[in-house]
């Protein structure tokens, strides 16, 4: 009897030791057959996380491990989704990438001049205003708006900032927010008129850059000024506005960033978890929808070697996705997340440090478990703050520069939904578009509009061979 019960005893612990604390082949079988949906999706909501490399999301899965015990070998829930794999970043002719021509490769499948928006094939801050109007290019909002969908975009960056803008930007410089970031004799507009000017093709949007829309400038009253959207300015008005989908809702509560998440000191600004909720309420409709949602501060704090925010910002943009897991419907809604760009942030240890040590209260002499390879504040030993454990300190970098400079290795991305399988795998950063396009059937309307091109063109040789 005693044999027999120390058997099975053993047989469970070695069953234990093999599978692990963890996921079992299994549970992954479980979950792949469970998602697999080969349809056509009616919805898009794409998370970007703004620099969120791969090391910045392993540092951000231990952040989240120390702060709740319970959490520890526990994937983030952008880790969860079942479809997951490499994109490659590099912008046109250089491996370097920045958030113009990554947003346009994701949103149009193009990949234009670096610092550019919306148009290709040419050169960097050009004045050439004809030139600029014979280039560009459509993306997700253009073809959205032909097949009668719903488009939105949250971020908690300025809504000119080049992620949101490369939505709806035909610039040949990103950073021409506003009519005095132009050059004097360059006759072209800026991002923030350009905003203005395109604000009613979105149906919802969400962030800050007041500063930058010449009309804010001005002095002008904006809900007077653009009566054909309902305007939003503070966080009572975003929670009083009722969901009346007959104008469109535009959302600008910060002249410049939403700092909110993190800094609590604005009572002005709605939470990106509130803001990504009410705009899905919005955007609900027969037709679909395509939401983009950016946290772009995981970036911007990496910039200034702000590693204790950035990666706080990764957590909270992490559980708004799985709050809207939770909320939307995948048989019809395909969810991707990823990242434009990464950092030169790294995140490294020896086996007992990271566990035993917290990440924002360490002795850098000794041990520094996050360090930048490029940044605005360089290692300097004999001058270093021993423990870093306020949320703004900066972390050092090796080398120094004006501030923290963007990654060059592939980023992740994760999804779920239908084709979300597609998803699977190394790709270019285009390839995201074309997954989009061809689950939300966007290929269908090219496809056609070349057949009818085609036909056209063969009806007038035709006529023209005979008469």
């Amino acid at each position: 009897m005693d044999f027999w019960i120390i058997s099975i005893c053993l047989t469970i612990a070695l069953d234990f030791i093999v599978k692990g604390s963890g996921e079992t082949v299994n549970d992954r079988f479980t979950q792949l057959k469970n998602a697999y949906r080969d349809r056509e999706a009616k919805n898009l909501i794409l998370f970007i996380g703004d620099g969120m490399g791969i090391s910045s999301i392993s540092a951000a899965r231990a952040l989240r491990a120390q702060q709740d015990p319970s959490k520890l070998e526990k994937l983030l829930n952008l880790e969860k989704l079942p479809y997951t794999g490499l994109i490659d970043t590099h912008c046109k002719d250089t491996f370097a990438a920045e958030s113009g021509c990554t947003a346009s490769a994701m949103y149009s499948g193009i990949k234009p001049t670096p610092n550019t928006l919306g148009v290709s094939n040419i050169e960097a801050k050009s004045c050439d205003a004809e030139k600029i109007k014979n280039s560009q290019f459509n993306t997700i909002l253009e073809l959205a708006k032909k097949s009668n969908m719903k488009v939105g975009v949250v971020t908690n960056t300025r809504i000119t900032h080049a992620t949101p803008a490369a939505l709806y930007a035909k610039t040949s410089s990103r950073y021409w927010y506003s009519p005095s970031d132009i050059p004097k004799n360059c006759d072209v507009e800026s991002i923030g008129e350009q905003f203005e000017k395109r604000m009613h093709e979105f149906d919802v949007a969400f962030g800050g850059g007041l500063k930058n829309l010449p009309s804010y400038i001005a002095g002008k009253n904006m809900s007077s000024t653009f009566p054909s959207v309902n305007f939003l300015a503070t966080a009572k008005e975003f929670e009083r506005l009722k969901l009346d989908n007959s104008k469109p809702v535009i959302g600008l509560f910060a002249k410049n960033h939403l700092y909110n998440a993190i800094n609590k000191f604005d009572d002005h600004e709605p939470s990106l978890s509130s803001m990504v909720s009410k705009a899905i309420d919005l955007l609900e409709n027969k037709y679909g929808y395509i939401l983009v949602v950016e946290n772009g501060l995981i970036d911007i704090h990496h910039h200034d070697n702000l590693a204790q925010k950035s990666l706080n910002e990764l957590l909270v943009l992490d559980d708004v996705i799985n709050q809207t897991l939770e909320r939307v419907n995948l048989d019809d809604t395909l969810v991707i997340a990823t990242a434009d760009h990464a950092t030169s942030f790294t995140f490294s240890g020896y086996y007992h440090g990271v566990f035993e040590y917290p990440m924002f209260n360490q002795t850098i002499l000794n041990t520094s478990f996050i360090i930048y390879a490029y940044g605005s504040k360089v290692f300097q030993p004999e001058n270093e703050k021993q423990v870093l454990d306020d949320i703004n300190d900066q972390y050092p970098a090796m080398i120094k520069g004006k501030w923290g400079e963007h990654g060059m290795d592939s980023v992740y991305v994760g999804a779920d939904g239908p084709r979300a399988f597609l998803l699977t795998g190394v790709h270019e950063q285009t390839y995201i578009f074309k997954v989009i396009e061809y689950a939300l059937g966007f290929n269908k309307l090219s496809t056609a509009t070349s057949l009818i091109a085609t036909t056209a063109t063969y009806l007038i040789l035709y006529v023209l061979e005979f008469y």
